[in-house]
């Protein structure tokens, strides 16, 4: 992992532009098409802290979309997210690599109705589970569909 911020007034804003292997959003995405199932290892950097010690709810919401944005993506193509739901049931360390499974578990039309669990890489903890929509959104300027 990257090195901690060395003082307080450097943390606790996970939405600057950051610099640096490690300090933020270290991830790798993995697909099955053929599932409709996307995996995410995440590894949260330092300047993705929120309280103490601990990765920003933020953070953890934007990784999921991201997660599941990719997984619509695969199966519908250009969809934007209508619908984002998080249950965080456990917080989650700084540092900590965590496996986020993401599914599309229907479609209708183009609609996809998506689940995602984050878990710890051992799958001992179950920190968030989400389900979300993506589709075509009325007035979507880029014209997603």
């Amino acid at each position: 992992p990257a090195e901690a911020p060395a003082t307080p007034e450097e943390t606790r804003l996970f939405l600057r532009a950051i610099e640096g292997a490690g300090a933020g959003f270290e991830y790798a995405m993995f697909l099955n098409a053929a599932e409709r199932r996307l995996l995410c290892l995440f590894q949260p950097g330092p300047y993705l802290e929120g309280p103490p010690g601990l990765t920003h709810g933020g953070a953890i919401a934007a990784i999921i979309d991201s997660t599941l944005g990719t997984c619509a993506l695969a199966v519908a193509g250009k969809v934007l997210t209508a619908n984002l739901s998080i249950d965080y049931l456990a917080p989650v360390p700084l540092g900590t690599v965590l496996l986020l499974d993401g599914r599309a578990e229907r479609l209708e039309g183009r609609k996809v109705f998506l689940s995602c669990h984050v878990r710890s890489a051992s799958g001992d903890t179950l920190h968030a589970r989400a389900t979300g929509e993506d589709g075509d959104t009325p007035g979507d300027p880029a014209g997603a569909g």
